[in-house]
């Protein structure tokens, strides 16, 4: 029993990394609706006269994210001279990641820096914060938080077609509790920033899919 208490405890204090949107600003035709976390708003605002918000785009281009005035700091890489390299290929890592994760809406593909959309939805941002953390930090008290990664990033998705943002967000996350073993969406001992990217990725799937899990799906039972 108690070996059985210890794996399923592992696996809650390891399972937590994660990103999660912030604060998110909607537009769609004449629409437009501001939502933000209860901390920061006290409900959901709408100013229009309808709020159905763009999907099933045609194709989905992606420009790899800023990260010019990002914050890049914590275990990155096995050196400081290797940060600057580190840091500018980063948006090519998370173009890939996000590419591989929105083909599932659309057929999608990474724009050349001279190369423009002309139709579907242009998915472009900023990255703000990324922070390796400390594996050293993760070994000893990760469990409870400590030398945790962290990921902050602004993501904007533009309809080509009608040449407006259809939607903006913040997001905010990363491995938050978890030991030196890690998980499959957590580092462990390894480099925390790949790891924080793929989860970005596909938590800008889900944000941007209608039913990513299919939830209510059924083939054969009908309501009476």
């Amino acid at each position: 029993m108690k070996p059985l208490f210890a794996i399923l405890s592992t696996f809650l204090f390891c399972s937590c990394a994660d990103m999660h949107v912030t604060k998110t600003d909607v537009a769609g035709g004449s629409t437009r609706t501001t939502t933000a976390d209860a901390k920061d708003s006290k409900g959901v605002y709408m100013t229009t006269n309808c709020g159905v918000g763009a999907a099933e785009p045609k194709a989905i281009y992606i420009r790899p994210f800023c990260i010019d005035n990002a914050v890049f700091i914590g275990d990155q890489t096995n050196s400081d001279g290797e940060m600057p390299i580190r840091k500018a290929l980063t948006p090519h890592e998370f173009a890939g990641d996000l590419k591989e994760q929105l083909e599932k809406i659309a057929p999608a593909r990474i724009l050349k820096d001279y190369e423009t959309p002309r139709t579907g939805w242009l998915v472009e941002g900023e990255f703000v914060l990324l922070d390796g953390g400390s594996p050293a930090a993760r070994f000893f008290f990760g469990h409870f938080g400590a030398g945790a990664s962290h990921l902050a990033l602004h993501v904007r998705v533009t309809d080509v077609d009608k040449g407006i943002v259809v939607y903006e967000f913040d997001m905010a996350g990363g491995s938050k509790l978890q030991g030196p073993a890690g998980t499959v969406r957590a580092s462990g001992l390894g480099k925390a920033r790949s790891f924080d990217l793929v989860n970005a990725a596909e938590r800008i799937y889900l944000v941007l899919t209608p039913n990513a899990f299919r939830y209510g799906t059924r083939s054969s039972v009908a309501l009476q």
